[in-house]
């Protein structure tokens, strides 16, 4: 009957230290969570066909929050009642102060959790009276964390959806964001929103360390899809970096901010995704309308170096987890 006890007390600290850490932490979510979303993800994008504009995909965010709270209240439901079945007469009928059965427990363990307690069972000693208000204590503060969980992550999923749009307004593609900022003699047009760009990356950025499970919330409309166009400036902003002519080129110091946010950006991913990056690189984007502009010259050796191609493969995996392909951020 320890075993039972053991494996209970396990569960429980199991469970706030990962209601903890992905409410408060703000530095990811917990392991069980972590876990948790990322499959629930796969699940969902496997019904979806991998297809980012299934409609499936537009319900898997807050799916996934129900789902992430019903887990909390599940192991912890769990947690109780296995303490209380190491010890046959840990909770007595109120009216007949006989033992209760496996049932009984399961009864009065979710209601003690849901801090409502009804009366008709009753823990029958010191110890267990300690361990039932351990567990509303518990209960009452699970049910106050995930409201106040729900409240910020809804918001940064508000500012994701709205990040998306502003960056769909650079351009359709790598190419057009860089022809766009080019107003004949330089890049003003671009590099006047730079900072403000770079901003709200690096605060979405911050928003997905506090709450991984905003990357759960898919847009199915291409144009606005946060990966996409993130993908896309990225690949614009490393043409910029390079393969423009140098007398053109803006100046690094111009395009720092940028650079800094995405840097911020993939110091996240690592930190706080589960995604293993594809070992090939990514087909580069157009230039033929560069060339055609005099932006870029003509020249055989088109490439990037090994650590933008690194971060391009990054993108790649994400596009495809995603449900997207690589061709809707190059074409």
């Amino acid at each position: 009957m320890d075993f039972y006890f053991i494996v209970g007390v396990i569960l429980y600290f199991a469970i706030v230290l990962d209601i903890l850490q992905t409410t408060l932490s703000m530095q990811g979510g917990g392991w069980i969570t972590s876990k948790f979303s990322h499959h629930f993800w796969k699940f969902f994008l496997a019904i979806s066909g991998r297809n980012g504009k299934s409609k499936v995909l537009a319900h898997t965010g807050y799916f996934l929050l129900i789902f992430i709270v019903l887990i909390w209240v599940l192991i912890l439901w769990a947690s109780l009642i296995l303490i209380l079945s190491a010890y046959p007469g840990s909770i007595l009928d109120s009216t007949t102060q006989m033992p209760t059965n496996i049932w009984q427990k399961v009864y009065y363990s979710g209601f003690t959790i849901s801090t409502l307690g009804m009366g008709d069972f009753v823990p029958s000693t010191n110890v267990w009276r300690i361990i039932t208000s351990i567990y509303s204590f518990t209960g009452l503060i699970l049910l106050t964390m995930s409201v106040t969980y729900f409240i910020p992550v809804l918001s940064a999923v508000i500012d994701q959806r709205k990040l998306g749009i502003k960056l769909s307004t650079l351009g359709s593609s790598p190419e057009e964001i860089v022809i766009n900022g080019w107003n004949g003699k330089d890049f003003n047009c671009l590099l006047r929103k730079i900072d403000n760009i770079s901003d709200l990356i690096i605060k979405y950025s911050q928003q997905h360390r506090a709450y991984p499970v905003i990357h759960y919330f898919h847009n199915v409309k291409e144009k606005n899809a946060i990966i996409l166009q993130l993908a896309k400036l990225y690949e614009a902003l490393s043409i910029l970096s390079v393969h423009v002519k140098e007398e053109i080129r803006p100046e690094e110091n111009d395009l720092k901010p940028l650079v800094i946010a995405f840097e911020n950006y993939f110091e996240v991913l690592a930190e706080v995704t589960h995604i293993s990056t594809g070992k090939s690189v990514p087909p580069l984007p157009g230039r033929n309308k560069l060339i055609e502009k005099q932006l870029v010259l003509d020249l055989q050796n088109y490439d990037f170096s090994e650590d933008v191609n690194l971060n391009r493969k990054i993108f790649k995996t994400l596009v495809h987890q995603d449900g997207w392909d690589w061709k809707q951020v190059v074409t």
